[in-house]
């Protein structure tokens, strides 16, 4: 009995070893495409955007996100100090290759997952979703969240709603080769959105604010975004800080959330409202 499954272990060793190197080239390609892409964007944010200057010649450093998501958290610092962060996504193309995608980025000290957040618990698994982006712990006997960019524990009874950045299109996101074009500053320095509170009253009969009027904006007429969360449970609004197109096409949004986060703005705009202060007319 032992004879008969010598030459198909024989054969599969020899496949094994025929494979490897083939597998390892592949892994060494991909690694290579990655680092040349996220070296590239944080080249052209640097270049473009005085807020991303510190960006030059700074270090990264790369980690997964959750299992099986295909994304990864990019973070950068220099001289040792942490000065922002890429969430990159990878979805196929129409070609059948990967493509690499932006889906969030960030300027400060302050990044997504950071270590110095994160739970003790060993069965923290981080999961990604722009705004809602929290660990989820498992330990404990109901699943408890963590706000991934605050460490902030929310209530063992709330739970997330269904992912809304993974159901976006790679034509809404910047992808392999894009470059910053156009930048629009609407409040230079970090601001509480509870500085003024118009958008409260604003809540219920939101009107819907488009691209085109989120440009036009004067830098004198703050802008909020009013994000619920987990099922409404959570209101989290965030102060417009600056407004980013890349190629001229892919429009993302940038608000104060200790330091300023990027996100696209279809998916600011599914998730959130925007409020425009009542004294401001926005205009097409």
């Amino acid at each position: 009995m032992t004879r008969r499954f010598v030459p198909f272990f024989s054969i599969l060793l020899s496949l094994l070893i025929f494979l490897s190197p083939a597998y390892a080239e592949e892994e060494k390609n991909w690694t290579k495409q990655f680092q040349t892409q996220i070296h590239s964007w944080i080249d052209t944010l640097a270049l473009r955007d005085a807020e991303f200057k510190q960006w030059q010649n700074a270090k990264t450093d790369v980690q997964t996100l959750g299992a099986n998501q295909h994304q990864w958290l990019v973070s950068i610092t220099q001289s040792g100090k942490q000065v922002g962060y890429l969430v990159v996504g990878e979805l196929p193309s129409p070609k059948g290759a990967e493509k690499f995608v932006l889906l969030e980025y960030g300027v400060g000290e302050y990044i997504l997952f950071d270590d110095a957040f994160a739970p003790r618990e060993i069965a923290a698994e981080p999961v990604y979703d722009g705004f809602a982006s929290h660990w989820l712990l498992t330990q404990n006997p109901a699943s408890q969240m963590v706000n991934a960019k605050t460490g902030e524990s929310y209530p063992a009874d709330f739970t997330a709603n269904d992912p809304v950045m993974n159901t976006l299109s790679a034509d809404e996101l910047v992808h392999d080769g894009e470059r910053l074009t156009q930048t629009r500053v609407i409040k230079q320095n970090e601001g509480s959105p509870f500085d003024q509170i118009s958008w409260v009253h604003d809540l219920y009969d939101a009107t819907d604010v488009t691209w085109s009027q989120l440009w036009q904006q004067k830098g004198s007429d703050p802008i909020t975004l009013t994000v619920p969360m987990h099922h409404s449970q959570v209101l989290a609004p965030f102060v417009v800080g600056s407004l980013h197109l890349w190629n001229d096409q892919y429009a993302y949004v940038g608000v104060w959330d200790e330091g300023l986060r990027f996100v696209p703005y279809s998916y600011a705009h599914k998730v959130g409202h925007f409020h425009v202060n009542e004294t401001s007319s926005p205009s097409e």
